[in-house]
């Protein structure tokens, strides 16, 4: 599939290599970001250093109006827009769920899941229309096994799951392919940053990493891959799926 791809989120701890991956096989880019311009910046110029094409833009994913804006700017570059990838997450507590205030978990259900049904019904509309496009949503493990202290991440992603499940099979009849992918700890974003925060933090990190199979951090280029191959020709008849990358938690 050629065309161009819509990155919200792209400057993140994994919207970062996956926009890296998709330069890499020629794709044209548009990184969508909300805080850390300098970083997306940074990102587009070294991507145009390598020879690739891409450019930023300031998106908050909660406005339904900036995401449209956003798919249209996308959708101006050369080719058309030809797939979207969602990778925006807003930093959450690990802690008990009783201990997380009403205010932290109005906020982070306003991102996760109000801001990825703007951008997940926005863009199968879009495709829709045209009759072809492939969408990728980044959600975490925890939609599959629940973590101790991991609730303000498995709790709105298992809602946004629900939104790529309902769109895979409304959508499908008009070519338009949604995935997500699930990732584990990965040696990338909030895994860095958890670390120092605090010990409970700390405590579902290392916890998780004793419950997975595999004994070592997953790499951010493992989940770029992913997002790369459902995005391809090749994952033409994969829809609806929830594929983990967390070796085999």
């Amino acid at each position: 599939m050629s065309g161009a791809v819509a990155v919200f989120g792209g400057s993140g701890g994994l919207g970062e290599p996956i926009c890296l991956k998709l330069a890499e096989e020629g794709r044209s880019l548009l990184i969508g970001y909300f805080s850390g311009a300098e970083k997306a910046q940074a990102l587009s110029s070294r991507i145009e250093a390598s020879g690739g094409a891409a450019s930023c833009r300031t998106v908050d994913i909660r406005d339904p109006e900036q995401v449209q804006d956003f798919l249209a700017a996308a959708q101006a570059l050369p080719g058309g827009l030809a797939a979207v990838v969602n990778a925006v997450g807003p930093p959450i507590p690990l802690k008990p769920l009783i201990d997380v205030s009403s205010q932290d978990f109005q906020n982070i259900m306003a991102t996760d899941v109000a801001g990825a049904f703007n951008v997940l019904t926005a863009s199968a509309r879009l495709f829709a229309e045209r009759g072809e496009g492939a969408i990728v949503q980044l959600l975490t493990t925890a939609v599959l096994r629940t973590l101790e202290n991991d609730g303000m991440s498995g709790i709105p992603k298992t809602a946004v799951m629900g939104i790529v499940k309902q769109l895979a099979r409304e959508v499908g009849q008009s070519s338009v392919r949604i995935n997500a992918i699930a990732p584990g700890v990965i040696d990338a974003g909030i895994v860095h940053s958890s670390f120092t925060a605090d010990e409970v933090a700390q405590g579902v990190i290392e916890l998780c990493l004793e419950r997975t199979p595999m004994p070592r951090l997953g790499q951010p280029f493992e989940v770029a891959a992913l997002a790369s191959y459902l995005l391809s020709d090749g994952a033409g008849y994969i829809n609806g799926q929830v594929i983990g990358v967390d070796g085999g938690y």
